[in-house]
């Protein structure tokens, strides 16, 4: 943790943006302006800086309908997406705490290298927010979020929560000494502010029940807006492909076990298995259209709303020569979650495509029973591995293979990926 004083700068050098959707009320910035000019020693608190830098090389082979799908000039996802990659990245990471207040920052520089496929200006905010304390007792605590950040990073999932976390949280904790822990995380989140699109989100847990290194969490993410997403100058099929692509309220229940054995050194182990499903998943729908009846639904009349997962986790890295290992079986069907949510082993998809639209970005039209993609429909296994080379330095490597659960929606796709990664962290 380090203390910062900052040199005062003249105004000039801190003037606001013209940009009128961005005014401020003149209080507000000279609030903000004078905020600056006050050093760390006077305004007391902890500011944290640290960062990460990576160099990673994936091989990836993907193939769809025994088509290679990489370096394949002949195909889409061929032109764009390599077979061998190298990427380069820079993470600053900046923490501030006071008492009862907090705020977080995370800018990601992420690019590809090479000296004619390297790239230098993928910059990306991936977290912002900022936090106070709104209850504090001797077992009971209540914190509140306003920001940016991913679902991941709030809550717990193998295969969801990979999206951009956009929106409110409240962090409820209450401990009990002969029962254990538990928690509520819960919030509401933006989708679209075009269309007043919200969702809401929340997860349970108890951790260690009564002592005996059970935990147990139950989280309900809900992206669907019952009124859907009339956007203007969209015809009703698209409407009707756009408010389908949002039809999700996934439950998931996840149970693990976690220990600390002499026979292994006390190296953590953790055993850990859960089931996912989507309520409100259709096994059809129909669209009325100027050309006739429209199937939105490419399924084969049928729900595939289900996922599960299992594995075992071996190790914690805190300093050099420490190692960890994860391995886990991940079986997820083709409506289970959003494609665009998925964190686990995925399909690769390197052509893009959607499950209920031709494009996964909601764009292209219908796909059909043949032509129906994302990165759900899968079954795989995943292993990872991280060993400290010192305090700062570590590898860290992974190795996904997935092919097609279900092979009457969509290609045949098969999917693996080895990838090994160095990461400095200071």
């Amino acid at each position: 943790m380090h203390s910062f004083v900052f040199a005062q700068t003249p105004d000039a050098d801190f003037s606001d943006k013209a940009d009128p959707d961005a005014r401020d009320m003149d209080a507000l910035r000279r609030w903000v302006r004078d905020k600056r000019f006050i050093t760390m020693k006077e305004v007391g608190g902890d500011l944290s800086l640290s960062g990460e830098v990576r160099t990673e090389f994936q091989a990836t082979n993907e193939r769809l309908n025994g088509i290679q799908q990489r370096d394949n000039p002949g195909v889409t996802g061929g032109r764009v997406k390599p077979m061998y990659a190298w990427d380069v990245e820079f993470n600053l990471m900046l923490d501030y705490r006071r008492e009862r207040t907090w705020a977080a920052l995370k800018v990601e520089f992420d690019n590809d290298m090479g000296l004619r496929s390297g790239t230098v200006n993928k910059v990306s905010l991936e977290k912002a927010y900022l936090g106070g304390r709104v209850i504090e007792e001797d077992t009971f605590i209540m914190d509140a979020e306003l920001g940016r950040r991913y679902f991941f990073h709030v809550y717990d999932s193998k295969v969801e929560f990979g999206a951009l976390y956009d929106g409110f949280c409240l962090r409820v904790n209450k401990a009990f000494e002969q029962i254990g822990s538990f928690y509520f995380n819960g919030g509401a989140f933006l989708t679209n502010d075009f269309t007043n699109h919200y969702g809401w989100v929340g997860e349970l847990g108890a951790l260690d029940v009564a002592n005996t290194g059970v935990y147990l969490k139950y989280s309900l993410i809900d992206w669907y807006r019952p009124g859907g997403e009339e956007e203007p100058g969209n015809t009703v099929l698209e409407t009707a492909l756009t408010n389908q692509r949002f039809r999700f309220l996934v439950s998931q229940l996840l149970a693990y076990y976690q220990t600390y054995p002499n026979w292994i050194g006390k190296r953590m182990i953790k055993c850990y298995a859960a089931g996912l499903v989507n309520h409100i998943a259709l096994s059809s729908n129909f669209v009325e259209t100027p050309k006739g009846r429209v199937q939105i639904i490419p399924t084969g009349g049928k729900k595939a709303n289900i996922a599960w997962y299992a594995g075992v986790a071996i190790g914690v890295v805190k300093k050099a020569r420490d190692w960890a290992v994860d391995v886990n079986y991940q079986w997820v069907q083709a409506q289970a979650y959003p494609s665009f949510d998925n964190t686990g082993i995925g399909r690769g998809n390197s052509a893009g495509l959607g499950l209920y639209t031709v494009d996964a970005d909601g764009s292209g039209g219908p796909t059909t029973q043949e032509t129906a993609g994302g990165n759900t429909n899968f079954k795989g296994f995943l292993i990872e591995a991280l060993y400290a080379l010192t305090d700062n330095l570590t590898v860290q490597q992974y190795f996904r293979y997935s092919n097609t659960l279900d092979a009457n929606i969509g290609p045949n796709e098969k999917y693996r990926q080895y990838e090994i990664e160095f990461v400095f962290a200071f």
